[in-house]
Order: C-alpha cells, then sequence, then structure tokens
C-alpha cells in the first residue's frame, strides 16, 4: 500500500521524509512516495483510491483547487478556502481535507507559544496560503487582521472572501508601496514565496515593532530569509515554515490512520527536516 505527495513541480517535496519516519517508527508496511502528474492524471488518483491501491495523498501546487472536482465530499474549511492538500477515503466516499492552516495554528501554540485572543495580526500576501490559515485565525477572537499584498485587487477579493467570517475582526488593506508595519501588531506572516531565494528581500519597516513581536515566514528552505534575519536583528522572535509543515503533515496522518501524532514525534520530524 502506498501513499503520495503530488504535484508538477514535486521534486522538492519534504513530505516523504516526514511520513516515512512516522510509518517506519510504527512498523506500518505502507511508503509514501512523490508523484510527478499532470492534471489529466488527478482523476487517476481518485480511481486508486477508491480501488484500495492507495490509501490516500497529499496535493501541492498546482492542484489544489482543480482537485476538488474528483472528490465526493469537503471538509468544511475546504469549502470555505476554495482548496484541498489532503485526500482520504471514509467508508466508500472520497474526502477533500486543508490541514494548512490547522498546521499553522498548531505551530503558534507550540513553537510560539502564542495565546491568539485579542491579536492584531499584519499578513503578507493574499494566496491560497494566505487565505486557508486566515480562515483558521478567525476561529479564535483575534482583533485584527490587515492584508498587504502586491496585487491589490487580489487583496481586496481576499478580504471580501473573509469578511463573511470575521464576524468582530477588523479587517484592513495596506497597499504594497507603503511596506510599513505599525507598533500595534502583534504577529507578522509572510505567506509568500518571495524569500525562497537569498537575494530576494521583502523590505518591510520594522521599526516600530515592539520586541515581544512574533514574525513568521511560511518559507523553511532555506531555514532563515532575509525576512527572518531582519526580524531578528531588530530584535523580534522569529520562525519559519518548518513547525507548520511538519504539523499539517501531522493533521493529514491523522485522518489517513485515525492517530494522533505525538509532540515527540512532531518534535523528532523538525529536527530532521532543518538539517537536511
Amino acid at each position: 500500500m502506498k501513499l503520495f505527495v503530488v504535484g508538477n513541480p514535486i521534486k522538492h517535496s519534504k513530505s516523504p521524509i516526514i511520513h516515512n519516519i512516522w510509518l517506519k517508527k510504527r512498523n506500518r508496511k505502507i511508503v509514501y512516495e512523490k508523484k510527478l502528474l499532470s492534471e489529466k492524471q488527478l482523476g487517476l488518483m481518485i480511481d486508486m483510491i477508491r480501488k484500495g491501491e492507495c490509501l490516500g495523498f497529499n496535493i501541492t501546487l498546482p492542484f489544489k483547487t482543480k482537485i476538488l472536482k474528483f472528490i465526493d465530499y469537503y471538509e468544511e474549511n475546504v469549502k470555505q478556502i476554495g482548496a484541498a492538500n489532503t485526500v482520504y477515503l471514509k467508508g466508500n466516499k472520497v474526502i477533500g481535507a486543508n490541514t494548512d492552516g490547522k498546521g499553522f495554528v498548531s505551530s503558534l501554540k507550540n513553537e510560539v507559544r502564542m495565546n491568539l485572543n485579542d491579536k492584531k495580526v499584519f499578513v503578507i500576501g493574499a494566496g491560497g496560503a494566505s487565505r486557508g490559515i486566515l480562515l483558521e485565525l478567525l476561529k479564535y477572537p483575534v482583533k485584527e487582521i490587515c492584508i498587504c499584498n502586491r496585487n491589490f485587487t487580489n487583496a481586496k477579493k481576499l478580504k471580501k472572501n473573509i469578511s463573511f467570517y470575521s464576524l468582530n475582526c477588523k479587517i484592513t488593506l495596506q497597499r504594497w508601496q507603503r511596506k510599513k508595519i505599525l507598533r500595534k501588531y502583534d504577529l507578522i506572516i509572510n505567506t509568500t514565496s518571495f524569500g525562497m531565494n537569498l537575494r530576494e528581500n521583502l523590505n518591510f519597516n520594522f521599526r516600530a515593532l515592539r520586541k515581544r513581536t512574533v514574525v513568521y515566514d511560511l518559507i523553511y528552505n532555506p531555514n532563515e530569509t532575509n525576512f527572518l534575519k531582519k526580524a531578528k536583528k531588530s530584535n523580534l522572535r522569529s520562525y519559519n515554515g518548518v513547525g507548520m509543515l511538519v504539523r499539517q503533515a501531522a493533521e493529514s496522518f491523522a485522518r489517513w490512520f485515525n492517530e494522533e501524532v505525538s509532540e515527540k514525534d512532531i518534535n523528532e520530524v523538525k529536527r530532521v527536516i532543518l538539517k537536511k
């Protein structure tokens, strides 16, 4: 029996490292592999699940939205986000889940030790990762969210999309050209891929921020982007995306095996990923 992560490209994925460690530790005769696909082949993956040839799979770019037309049911947050990153079988139905937001909030609670009550959040980026994270944060009593994105039209679309779920949370926008983060913000999140190349720099102004402010970059390779280096120089609390990566994987694992992954297992895998 096999599990997969599917995408195009797929060579960069760290998911097999994570899941194969957990599978081996539990003596499960299952192997997790990368699979390079075209969009036309997505339906074949669903057929493999139905036939019992595959237990489930993760989806990465560019198929997180395209997979939706092939599955039977979605978990609630998939309907809100419009994208899935995990597929599993429940009964005789193929289910789609999105574990990114849950993985991020779990990382805030466990790595950052952050209580989200009344926090003010500044988010860079308005893509699928941002949407998933913000919709999860809105389940907690965060007080304010500001979205800053290179394409202002996409930022406005995201604000409209999540405002339905915001209740008492104030949602604002900042134009990309300004790049100034006010003192009031408790949590700064980079949800973009800008910074994976060490020559790239987001050039946001951190000078007004308090030392207890948390700066979180979803990028985990390199371990420390220029964005995080700048945060560290400003004596801010900085975190890369390894915690979220491993914890969203744990959410997928729980759906395939109905088994929670322990903090010990999560921390073991984090150490391995950081050494790669």
